[in-house]
């Protein structure tokens, strides 16, 4: 099979309509019968949304995020056969994430490009914000700004700790860390992350 029969990834809509309450596909169960096209619509439907959260918030970067989401769901349909089923599908989608994003990072600063902080991902689109959400959409901003200052290495780690429920063991792996050097890597962070909230008037309490 060549590349143009593999499904097109699509970031999220802002508002995604509601779900019917049916159970989910088995994208294992697919592939396991031989549907790999399947299989792969299957993850992108339940798994996408995250991908694309992350590589967004990793990559500071909506537009990046996109082409990195394309590149996530196109490895994992060529590497699907490989896929061993020790941890879940979507750790290892956002493994495959991982390394894609820090391949986007290097190339972006070999080309030199200005990262436009207002490109920031927002689970809520800026343009038409209801005001019960406007504290917490700025609290999301304050949040990501301050994840802007941290290095690419940290930052990848606060997220996947935090944002994306990943233990320790599981980022070891794909940060290139031993669990409890990603551990101290994070209680450093947590601090500077505290005061840099604080600075911009999110203090606790």
């Amino acid at each position: 099979m060549d590349d143009s029969e593999v499904p097109t990834a699509q970031p999220p809509p802002p508002d995604p309509p509601a779900v019917p309450d049916t159970a989910p596909v088995d994208p294992l169960a697919l592939l396991s019968r031989g549907d790999r096209k399947g299989a792969i619509t299957a993850l992108m439907d339940q798994h996408g949304a995250s991908v694309f959260n992350f590589c967004s918030r990793f990559l500071l970067d909506r537009v990046l995020a996109e082409d990195v989401l394309q590149q996530v769901f196109l490895q994992a349909y060529r590497d699907i056969d490989r896929f061993e089923r020790r941890s879940s599908p979507r750790t290892w989608l956002l493994r495959i994430a991982i390394h894609r994003c820090q391949d986007a990072i290097k190339a972006r600063n070999r080309q030199r490009v200005t990262v436009d902080s207002d490109a920031i991902h927002d689970a809520v689109d800026p343009g038409r914000i209801p005001d019960e959400h406007v504290e917490k959409s700025r609290m999301v901003r304050a949040l990501e700004e301050c994840l802007e200052e941290l290095s690419h290495d940290v930052r990848a780690t606060v997220l996947l700790r935090f944002h994306s429920g990943f233990s320790y063991r599981e980022m070891a792996g794909p940060l290139a860390a031993s669990a409890e050097a990603l551990q101290a890597r994070v209680s450093r962070a947590l601090p500077a992350l505290r005061r840099c909230l604080e600075d911009k008037g999110w203090a606790d309490g």
